[in-house]
């Protein structure tokens, strides 16, 4: 089995320069759907031989980019909430020049702290434990795994395949430019071992 992950292409909020999470449904950018456009190209030339799965985030950001490589590929598209942004609360739509550092309470680690009433980085590690679960009971192991999300969880679901726990997360390693396709080992998808397979998440998609 190979994996692809794929990061959405440039959003009106990116280009906006706001805070993203669950709640806006900011569609792509002209830009963004060219960069859509590139990383179906990008999917077709590395998934030319054996059956396809595409599973994506049900953002409209993400979607509208899975939706591009579907209809390269003559794919169907898989949607769920479990491939969602971490949720940041009350800071999502403002903008990022607005935001300023907060100290960390006392005895927690950053990835500990839910910023914006939204979730904290082991809440998006733990959803990422759970997709796991939830796609290993959906998953052709013959083929290749498509799945289209966003920067921060696409992060965390890295550090989750290769057995790392939430204070771990490379972001500088494993952050994803816009539309940006990345083959990475699937052996975790196939010995991660979650316990639920619910596919609920913090916030509801605007």
């Amino acid at each position: 089995m190979r994996l692809l992950i794929v990061r959405h292409g440039e959003s009106t909020a990116n280009r906006d320069h706001l805070v993203l999470g669950q709640s806006l449904p900011a569609p792509l950018t002209e830009l963004g759907r060219l960069q859509a456009e590139a990383a179906a190209a990008t999917v077709a030339g590395l998934v030319a031989d054996g059956p396809v799965q595409l599973f994506s985030s049900d953002a409209v950001r993400a979607a509208s980019t899975a939706q591009a490589i579907a209809d390269r590929l003559g794919a169907r598209l898989n949607v769920t909430p479990l491939l969602r942004e971490q949720c940041l609360g009350e800071l999502e739509g403002r903008p990022v020049s607005e935001l300023r550092a907060l100290p960390t309470p006392a005895g927690l680690d950053v990835s500990e702290v839910a910023w914006g009433g939204g979730e904290s980085i082991v809440q998006v590690h733990e959803r990422m434990r759970r997709l796991l679960a939830w796609l290993r009971t959906r998953i052709d192991a013959r083929g290749t795994v498509v799945l289209v999300g966003h920067g921060d969880a696409l992060c965390v679901l890295q550090t989750v395949l290769a057995g790392r726990g939430h204070r771990d997360v490379d972001w500088e390693h494993d952050s994803l430019a816009p539309a940006e396709v990345r083959e990475i080992s699937a052996a975790g998808l196939a010995d991660e071992c979650g316990d639920g397979v619910s596919p609920g998440a913090g916030c509801e998609v605007g």
